[in-house]
C-alpha cells in the first residue's frame, strides 16, 4: 500500500465511514482506539485496519500511531469540562503529524465554525460557542501548521443525531414520547448530512489531494424542513412522531437551563451556510435522507421499536 492514512474517531460514525471507504480505496488506516476488543473496533481491524491501544492524550499513542501515515484525517469532539482541551489535543496532534512527515490533513470541522456571528441567535459566551470557536481555532492551526496539504470540511446536521446511541443524549424523550420538542421553527431548514457523504468528501481530498488542497466545504446532503424530517422518519419506523415547537416564551424560560435549546436557537438559520449548488459542483454523489434511513433500516427499528 502506498499511503497510509491515521483516522481519528475510527469507532464513531465519522471516521468509521472513513476508514470503511479508504480501506476500499486499498489506502492502509492506522488509528488509536482505547478498547481493541470493542465490537467498532474488532469490526474495522477484521477490514484491514491497523490498531494501537491508547489514547489521544498520551503523545506516546499518538507518535506510534501516526508514524508512517502520509495523512490524517482529524476529526474531534467538543470537550463540555475544559473548552481548552480540544484546541490543546489538536494541537499536539498536528506538531506530531507534522514531525512524522504527514503530507495532507484533512480535518472535519462543523457548519458555521468559520463565521459564527452570521447567526441571528449568536451568543458568543454561550453553549453554542462553547462547540463552534474551538473548531474555528482549530481551522486557523491546520492552515497555518505548514503543512503541504490541508482540507477542512464543514458538515452541517448529522442524521445520526436521531438515532441510537446518539439519539438518547442530543434528544432525551424523543424514543419514549414520539415528540420532538424543539426551539427550531416551522420554517427552519436543517442542511442535513448523511455520515456517507463525508466520508466520500474526505477520501476523494486524500484521492485528489491537488483538487481539494486549501479547499474549506460545507457538507450538506439535502436542506430538509423539520416537519418533513419527522414525516421520514415516522414512515421508516412505524411510529407517530410528532414537532412540538416551542413558543418564545418557552424558550426564554429554558433556555438558561438547556444547553440543547439554545443550540438549536442559534442554529435556526444555519442553512444560510451551505450552498447545495456549490456541494453538488464537486461531482460527489450524494445521499438523502430517505436512502439514509433505509440503508440504516435495522438502526431505526431497534432505536424506534414498534410499540404494544
Amino acid at each position: 500500500m502506498s499511503q497510509t492514512v491515521f483516522v481519528f474517531g475510527i469507532t464513531g460514525t465519522q471516521g468509521g465511514a472513513v476508514a470503511r471507504r479508504l480501506l476500499l480505496q486499498q489506502y492502509g488506516v492506522q488509528a488509536i482506539v482505547r478498547d481493541p476488543n470493542s465490537t467498532a473496533a474488532r469490526s474495522i481491524a477484521s477490514l484491514g485496519a491497523k490498531l494501537f491501544s491508547g489514547n489521544y492524550d498520551d503523545e506516546e499513542s499518538l507518535k506510534d500511531g501516526i508514524n508512517g501515515c502520509s495523512g490524517i484525517f482529524l476529526n474531534l469532539s467538543p470537550d463540555f469540562t475544559d473548552q481548552d482541551h480540544e484546541l490543546r489535543l489538536a494541537k499536539t496532534i498536528l506538531a506530531i503529524a507534522k514531525a512524522a512527515g504527514v503530507k495532507h490533513v484533512v480535518y472535519t470541522s462543523a457548519m458555521a465554525a468559520n463565521e459564527p456571528q452570521r447567526l441571528n441567535y449568536w451568543d458568543p459566551n454561550g453553549p453554542t460557542a462553547r462547540i463552534l470557536l474551538p473548531k474555528q481555532s482549530i481551522e486557523r492551526e491546520v492552515r497555518n501548521a505548514g503543512f503541504e496539504k490541508w482540507t477542512i470540511l464543514r458538515p452541517g446536521f448529522f442524521l445520526a443525531n436521531i438515532l441510537q446511541p446518539k439519539v438518547g443524549m442530543m434528544y432525551p424523550g424523543l424514543v419514549e414520547t414520539n415528540r420532538f420538542t424543539t426551539a427550531f421553527t416551522t420554517d427552519t431548514k436543517l442542511p442535513a448530512v448523511d455520515p456517507e457523504d463525508i466520508a466520500k468528501f474526505a477520501v476523494a481530498a486524500f484521492l485528489e489531494p491537488d483538487r481539494f488542497n486549501t479547499k474549506e466545504i460545507a457538507i450538506a446532503s439535502e436542506l430538509i424542513g423539520i416537519d418533513k424530517m419527522f414525516e421520514f422518519l415516522s414512515s421508516a419506523s412505524g411510529r407517530d412522531i410528532k414537532v412540538v415547537y416551542l413558543s418564545e416564551e418557552e424558550i426564554d424560560a429554558q433556555k438558561a437551563m438547556n444547553p440543547r435549546i439554545t443550540y438549536q436557537l442559534a442554529m435556526r438559520d444555519i442553512a444560510q451556510f451551505a450552498d447545495m449548488d456549490e456541494v453538488k459542483s464537486w461531482g460527489i454523489p450524494l445521499g438523502t435522507l430517505a436512502s439514509f434511513l433505509e440503508r440504516e433500516k435495522e438502526i431505526v427499528e431497534k432505536t424506534y421499536p414498534k410499540l404494544p
